[in-house]
C-alpha cells in the first residue's frame, strides 16, 4: 500500500516535533548546567572547566571515570545519566564498561558487587557482610541512644514531673522512644497524668536511677549553681592551647644582654656575688653580740 501525501507530511511533522523537543531539552540543560557552573567557588569552577573529555578515548580513563561516577552516586545511575555527563560515552561504550567492572570484581573476589537496580547502576556490599554492617549500625544507634537517654535522665532529674511534650519542647527532638526504651530500664516511671486538656502522662525517677548514679536522694544532685560554677572555673581546651605566654620574661634580657650591655654570665655571677656578701653580713650580725658579751 503507498503511502499517501498527507501521511508522509503528517510523519515529517512527528519528526520535527520529537527533533525540537530534543533540542529544547538539551538547550535547558545546558543553562541548568552553565547556572550551576556559576555557582561554584573559584577552585571548584577550575575544576569542572578544566575537564577534557577527549581524555574519555581512552579505555582505562573512561572505564574509571564511569566507576566513579556509580560509586558517588547516592541512587541507581542510568547509562543516559552517565552519557550526559560524559557527553563523549554512548549507550553501548558505558554497558560494556559495566560489563568489565562487573567481571573485574568478581575475579578479584570484593566485598561490593555492581548491581542493576531501577535501570540505573549501584554498587553494593554482598548479602554475606550485612552481618557486620549491622553490628556497626546498631553500635551508632546505641551510642545516639545512650547520649539521648542521658540528655533526657538530666531533664527529668531536675524538673520532674514531666509531661513528653514539656521534655521534647526543652530538648527539640521527639523522644517518644527514648521514654519507651528508658521506662524499659526502670530508670523512669509514670507518676501521673496532668491536669490539662488530654491528661497526659507525667514522668519521674525511679530508685533504680537513684542506685545507678550512686545518690541516696534527689537532693544529692548537685544544683545548677554549682554546675554552672564548675564550667566556668573550668580550663577551655581553645583557651589551654592557645596560650601563648607562658611566663614573664623580663624584656631588659629579651636580647641576651643586661641593662649595661653585660652578658647574662656576667649578671649571674653579679647576683652570686650579693648574695655572698648578705651571708657575710648576716654572719658578722650573729657574731658580733657574742664578741660583746665576751669583751664584756
Amino acid at each position: 500500500m503507498a503511502t499517501t501525501p498527507a501521511a508522509k507530511e503528517r510523519e515529517k511533522q512527528a519528526k520535527l516535533k520529537a527533533l525540537r523537543k530534543e533540542l529544547d531539552q538539551e538547550i535547558q540543560e545546558q543553562l541548568e548546567e552553565k547556572n550551576a557552573l556559576e555557582e561554584l567557588t573559584g577552585a571548584q569552577k577550575f575544576q569542572i572547566e578544566s575537564l577534557r573529555e577527549e581524555d574519555l578515548q581512552d579505555p582505562a580513563t573512561a572505564k574509571l571515570v564511569v566507576e566513579a561516577l556509580i560509586f558517588a552516586s547516592s541512587k541507581p545511575l542510568t547509562p543516559a545519566e552517565i552519557r550526559k555527563v560524559t557527553k563523549v560515552l554512548t549507550v553501548k561504550q558505558i554497558e560494556e564498561i559495566v560489563a568489565g567492572l562487573k567481571a573485574d570484581y568478581q575475579q578479584t573476589g570484593r566485598c561490593f558487587e555492581l548491581l542493576e537496580i531501577a535501570g540505573g547502576y549501584e554498587l553494593s556490599t554482598k548479602k554475606e557482610f550485612a552481618a557486620w554492617i549491622l553490628k556497626i549500625e546498631l553500635q551508632r544507634k546505641a551510642r545516639q541512644a545512650t547520649q539521648s537517654a542521658l540528655e533526657t535522665l538530666a531533664i527529668l532529674a531536675y524538673k520532674q514531673p514531666l509531661t513528653r511534650a514539656e521534655i521534647e519542647s526543652l530538648r527539640g527532638v521527639d523522644t517518644s522512644g527514648v521514654l519507651s526504651t528508658l521506662m524499659e530500664k526502670n530508670f523512669i516511671k509514670i507518676v501521673g497524668k496532668k491536669e490539662v486538656p488530654g491528661r497526659p502522662f507525667m514522668y519521674g525517677t525511679t530508685e533504680k536511677f537513684l542506685e545507678h548514679f550512686g545518690l541516696k536522694a534527689l537532693v544529692d544532685l548537685p544544683s545548677i549553681d554549682e554546675i554552672r560554677q564548675m564550667v566556668d572555673s573550668s580550663v577551655k581546651k581553645d583557651d589551654l592551647i592557645g596560650t601563648k605566654k607562658m611566663v614573664d620574661v623580663p624584656q631588659n634580657v629579651s636580647d641576651g644582654t643586661t641593662e649595661e650591655g653585660a652578658s647574662p654570665e656576667d649578671a649571674s655571677e653579679g647576683v652570686l656575688q650579693e648574695e655572698g656578701a648578705t651571708e657575710a653580713s648576716q654572719e658578722t650580725e650573729e657574731t658580733t653580740p657574742s664578741e660583746s658579751e665576751g669583751n664584756a
